[in-house]
């Protein structure tokens, strides 16, 4: 029936459905190996120190490309069986439509999002170290996510025609192979039934060798294998050690501790909170800079900044509490471990420092030069405080970072100004100057030459990176302008002497130091050290060389507000005023921990597969004997598992 409907070429014979769409299997072979050109990405990403390593590399890259595959040969397959079923063929043949024209548009379009899926997994991969997860699917879906990474028109010109030379390319294959004749018949000579049979029987195999491999890894505790299949996306290990059990045989395990955490009610604070009447409340200007990282705190990139942290307290071993915004500012605000961020964003619990301010009567303002939902700080850090009193850059006319924190400044400086005298105020700035794509004004450049086109899609990294930084400390020092102007007002309005002032960031930024760019990507030194200087009426000037955390701050505080109660009813901090009692500290993102003390760090996943990733020392080298930290920090890793759920239900 088909065969009468749809005519072919003359001298050719359609008498089945295989040979109406005989070009359909090499286009997908054809496409496979496209598919390998955009998956080596993965490869360069990985050091080959040996044999063994680089030979499971290899199967899983080819193998693992072949797998991303398999979902759309197997849809093809049944889509091609659907629409050549005689009823179904003959509505299309009324309707004039060929189905081998639906079948190879459908196989162009999944083919497509393949190919671009893989290209910007890569992407990020290349830049971050991680894979698409649902921290870039909330970056993408939520209100102000796009915005907040910096990219300009060109950059997403640039990126918009990445994805359509991927579907020229894919339309094109599938043209050259319908169209041009000597291509048609080296497809038929190279693409025939029996080699493609014998190439996916081979590609089984090495799919079987490759888990094989992973899975006696896994028995064995033999962790180059273990660690580098974390590079290809979508991997799905295949372990075998309860059956290794039953026949006597005894799993290797690695040293470690298992850090599983889970989204629970909350118990939060632990008791009711008490006060103290306070002769004198003090004002708060907590000023806190996207990615600053602790070198910028300079005299000669900062200056103003640094004259200031002369006269108060400086931190010179702080660290934020992740690597990120998100769980970083959460550390400030909440004292509290990253992995409790879900948690708090599910029930909208605002910390016990902002519940304190409201009930003393603060009068707020707090200005963001990003947006206050993207991170959702309007549901976690300020979900107490009335949505009129957060002002972010959505209220802002269009323009480049530095223009929105130069904005707000005049705009927090007015509310200062407006106040009424009688009753303290708070005042919280987020300044954007220093996130990624690094802006300043002509006045603000001290370091030349810097990178003057910056697109996310063109850049080389290992070439521009010490332009991109140059931006970076350009951007720094305009930051600084804007210190400045806060802390000139302050003293000049003699606010000085009743208002408590914080200058941090919320986390630092990594410039290839140690392989990365940006943040959001590990625990090194430069991703999660930041300055911290904090201003005390009254407090002796001092530089404080101790172990010091963002999950310090309500702990150092609140005291100063007027609360008794004990800092461990809200908080897993120490107050920064005491004497030092920080032996250690602990950062978190979205599915990892950091141990991080004066001689060791050990990063552990706690969402997800649970174990240890990794211990280095405090300055990121290589530990070779990682049993020795466990054996030695036992008593500290058992405490922080206790702590991981302690203000839960």
């Amino acid at each position: 029936m088909v065969s009468k409907v749809f005519k072919t070429q003359p001298g050719r014979n359609l008498t089945d459905k295989n040979i109406d769409v005989e070009f359909l299997h090499p286009y997908l072979a054809l496409t496979y190996l496209f598919l390998l050109v955009n998956n080596s990405v993965f490869l360069l990403q990985v050091e080959h120190t040996s044999f063994i390593k680089s030979l499971f590399l290899a199967v899983v890259y080819i193998s693992h490309s072949f797998l991303f595959l398999v979902p759309i040969i197997l849809f093809l397959e049944g889509l091609k069986k659907i629409l050549y079923r005689p009823f179904l063929s003959g509505i299309l043949n009324k309707a004039h439509v060929n189905p081998k024209w639906i079948l190879y548009c459908m196989a162009i379009l999944l083919t497509w999002s393949l190919q671009v899926l893989i290209f910007i997994d890569g992407f990020i991969f290349r830049i971050y170290s991680f894979h698409i997860n649902s921290f870039v699917w909330n970056l993408v879906f939520t209100r102000g996510g796009i915005e907040s990474m910096g990219g300009d028109r060109a950059t997403f010109i640039t990126f918009c025609a990445i994805l359509l030379g991927f579907l020229i390319l894919q339309s094109l294959l599938l043209l050259l192979l319908l169209r041009i004749e000597p291509i048609k018949r080296f497809c038929r000579l190279i693409f025939n039934r029996r080699r493609l049979s014998l190439s996916i029987i081979t590609l089984i195999i090495l799919m079987l060798l490759q888990n094989l491999t992973y899975g006696v890894s896994k028995l064995y505790a033999y962790t180059p294998i273990l660690n580098t299949s974390d590079v290809f996306p979508l991997y799905l290990p295949l372990t075998f050690n309860k059956l290794a059990k039953s026949i006597g045989i005894e799993p290797r395990r690695a040293p470690g501790f298992r850090m599983k955490t889970q989204d629970r009610p909350l118990r939060y604070p632990l008791d009711e909170i008490k006060l103290k009447p306070t002769p004198k409340k003090y004002n708060i200007v907590w000023l806190v800079a996207e990615s600053l990282r602790a070198d910028m705190l300079d005299p000669k990139i900062m200056p103003a900044a640094w004259a200031f942290s002369g006269k108060a307290l400086r931190f010179e071993n702080h660290y934020g509490g992740s690597n990120g915004t998100r769980q970083s500012m959460f550390a400030m605000f909440y004292g509290l471990y990253g992995n409790y961020w879900f948690s708090f964003l599910k029930e909208r619990r605002g910390p016990v420092i902002m519940d304190i301010l409201l009930r003393q009567g603060y009068q707020m303002q707090m200005f963001s030069s990003a947006s206050f939902s993207y991170p959702e700080f309007d549901l976690t850090l300020f979900s107490q405080v009335p949505r009129k009193l957060l002002h972010d850059a959505s209220e802002l006319p269009s323009g480049a970072s530095w223009e929105h924190d130069r904005e707000n400044v005049t705009r927090m400086l007015h509310f200062i100004q407006k106040r009424e005298p009688e009753r303290p105020f708070m005042a919280f700035m987020f300044f954007e100057s220093p996130h990624a794509r690094y802006y300043f004004p002509p006045e603000n450049v001290i370091r030349k030459p810097y990178l003057e086109d910056f697109n996310y899609a063109t850049m080389d990294l290992k070439q521009d990176i010490g332009l991109i930084k140059n931006r970076y400390i350009n951007s720094c020092n305009h930051l600084d302008s804007q210190f400045k102007r806060v802390l000139e007002y302050l003293e000049d309005h003699g606010l000085l002497d009743s208002t408590i002032v914080i200058l941090a960031g919320d986390h630092g930024e990594e410039f290839m130091e140690k392989g990365h760019w940006g943040h959001n990507s590990t625990f090194n030194e430069e991703q999660t050290r930041t300055p911290l200087v904090l201003w005390v009426p009254g407090m002796t000037p001092r530089k404080v060389t101790d172990l010091t955390c963002h999950l310090d701050i309500p702990a150092t505080l609140l005291p100063l507000l007027g609360v008794v109660s004990p800092a461990a009813d809200y908080s897993l901090g120490f107050n920064l005023l005491d004497t030092p009692a920080r032996s250690f500290t602990v950062l978190g993102d979205w599915y990892k921990l950091a141990y991080v003390d004066r001689e060791y760090k050990a990063i552990f996943k706690h969402r997800g597969i649970s174990s240890n990733t990794g211990v280095t020392t405090k300055s990121d080298e290589d530990v070779k004997s990682p049993a020795l930290f466990f054996k030695s920090r036992e008593a500290q890793l058992l405490r922080i598992i206790g702590e991981l759920a302690r203000f839960s239900k």
